[in-house]
């Protein structure tokens, strides 16, 4: 019960600061803060706490491993945005991510196995989601909000009431779901424009990274190094590695350039 409060009251304000943030400062940041582990970061306090180290521990390698199933829905409806209108991209972006969790949930639960898949994967769809075209400036209906709030929470209360009796794999892998890349994602394509919501998603899989450093370090620490050390590191690895993922693709600097040109020759 205490979770799923905490699911109600956190998700609308996710997307609430997501929002506002992304209309102050651009797409890029936006993404790149809601990549952030800014839901599964808690929810990975709750299952330590109410179901053991060893459960939230198995449950991050989970999240690791969905992080590829969100960043996939990202660059996927990033593609299709320029050819589809919201609603067919959004359901292309929700089949290939659909599609992505259930081969996840099969592999092996290895942290460092999964990080030795996930972070190249993350590299190769931020750059797969390409960079975005000029952006129209458009305004914002008084409603663009409340809706955007309330589809998120509907969102997170279904797969919550869907996922009271699964295990580690299942649980850590749902806190990977793109429920808030979905809402933005899907509102920024409506409300801006497709270049707009390439923009936000790619700034998204970006985030991933930090999101990844922290699960990784959870799966890797939690049992050893006690809740307040492991979470305390992997939030500032988060943080790092999300900073220096933007510093590398939002200058298109000479790292993004080289596996550009490594990704063409191959």
């Amino acid at each position: 019960m205490s979770l799923l409060l905490f699911k109600i009251a956190v998700t609308p304000l996710l997307v609430l600061g997501a929002t506002l943030l992304q209309r102050r400062f651009g797409g890029s940041i936006g993404g790149l803060l809601t990549g952030l582990p800014l839901t599964s970061a808690p929810l990975s306090v709750f299952l330590a706490v109410q179901n053991g180290a060893d459960f939230a521990s198995h449950a991050a390698v989970g999240t690791l491993l969905g992080l590829t199933g969100t960043a996939g829905f990202c660059a996927t409806y990033a593609r299709a945005a320029r050819g589809r209108r919201w609603a067919p991209a959004l359901m292309l972006a929700s089949l290939a991510s659909g599609a992505l969790f259930v081969l996840l949930a099969h592999l092996p639960q290895r942290p460092v196995m999964a990080a030795a898949m996930v972070f190249p994967a993350l590299v190769a769809l931020a750059l797969l989601a390409g960079r975005q075209g000029p952006i129209l400036q458009t305004a914002h209906p008084w409603w663009d909000l409340p809706a955007r709030m309330a589809f998120a929470l509907a969102v997170v209360l279904g797969i919550t009431a869907a996922s009271l009796h699964l295990g580690p794999t299942w649980s850590g892998l749902l806190a990977a779901l793109p429920v808030l890349s979905a809402t933005m994602g899907g509102f920024t394509h409506r409300q801006a424009g497709p270049e707009a919501a390439r923009a936000l998603l790619r700034g998204i899989i970006v985030g991933c990274l930090g999101a990844a450093t922290f699960n990784l370090v959870v799966a890797l620490w939690l049992q050893r190094g006690g809740m307040a050390a492991a979470y305390g590191v992997a939030m500032l690895g988060a943080l790092g590695a999300a900073v220096l993922g933007h510093v590398a693709f939002a200058s298109g600097g000479g790292a993004v350039n080289l596996l550009r040109g490594v990704s063409r020759r191959a």
